[in-house]
C-alpha cells in the first residue's frame, strides 16, 4: 500500500511539473481569428479603404510583449472611382490602460523583416484633425496594396480591446475602430 502511495505521488508530482512547465514556456500569440473579435476588416460593409488589424502579441520571456498590426490599401488607386490613396500614416490611442512609462519602444517595417526603430511618444497628432486626443503617431504609410507593418513593445501584459485608430493621406483623414490595449 506505501508502494501504491509513493508511486501515485509522483505521478502527480510528474504531471503538475508537466503542466506548470507547458504553461510557463508558451508565447501569448494571438491568432488573428481572436484578433479579428476588435478589429474593423475594411469589408465592403465600411467606408474605410483600409485593413488595420492587430496581427499578434508576442511574449517576449523578459517581462516585455510584442503587439505588432498590419495595414493593407484594400482598392488603392488616387481616391476616385471608389479607390483609396496610400496612407502617409496612422495614429492609435492607448485606451486606459497603458501609459506612456509601459512603451519600451517602436518599429516600422515595409516588408515584415527589415524593422526601423522609433521612439514613440504619445501626443496629439497635429497633422490631421480628425482626432484631437492623445494618440502614438505611425510615420509609415502603404504603397499599392502592399502590407505596412507596424511594431509596439511593452512592458505590461494586458489584453486586447476596441481603441480609436486615425487613418490619413494628404487628402483626407478618418477614425475608425480597431484592436488595441485593453485591461488585464
Amino acid at each position: 500500500m506505501r508502494r501504491k502511495l509513493t508511486m501515485i505521488s509522483i505521478g502527480i508530482v510528474v504531471l503538475m511539473t508537466v503542466f506548470y512547465a507547458c504553461k510557463k514556456d508558451k508565447k501569448n500569440v494571438v491568432p488573428k481569428f481572436v484578433a479579428e473579435k476588435c478589429l474593423n476588416e475594411g469589408s465592403s460593409e465600411t467606408t474605410i479603404p483600409y485593413n488595420i488589424y492587430l496581427y499578434k502579441i508576442t511574449d517576449n520571456g523578459n517581462g516585455t510583449y510584442t503587439w505588432e498590426w498590419r495595414i493593407k490599401n484594400l482598392n488603392p488607386g488616387n481616391g476616385s472611382d471608389g479607390t483609396a490613396p496610400n496612407l502617409n500614416g496612422w495614429d492609435i490611442s492607448l485606451g486606459t490602460c497603458i501609459q506612456a512609462t509601459d512603451i519600451v519602444s517602436g518599429a516600422t517595417s515595409t516588408d515584415g523583416t527589415t524593422w526601423n526603430s522609433f521612439a514613440p511618444t504619445i501626443a496629439v497628432d497635429k497633422g490631421q484633425s480628425c482626432f484631437t486626443d492623445k494618440v502614438i503617431k505611425f510615420d509609415l504609410g502603404t504603397t499599392g496594396s502592399n502590407i505596412s507593418y507596424y511594431r509596439l513593445t511593452v512592458n505590461k501584459n494586458v489584453s486586447h480591446n476596441t481603441v480609436t485608430g486615425v487613418y490619413k493621406t494628404s487628402e483626407i483623414c478618418g477614425s475608425l475602430e480597431t484592436c488595441g490595449f485593453g485591461c488585464e
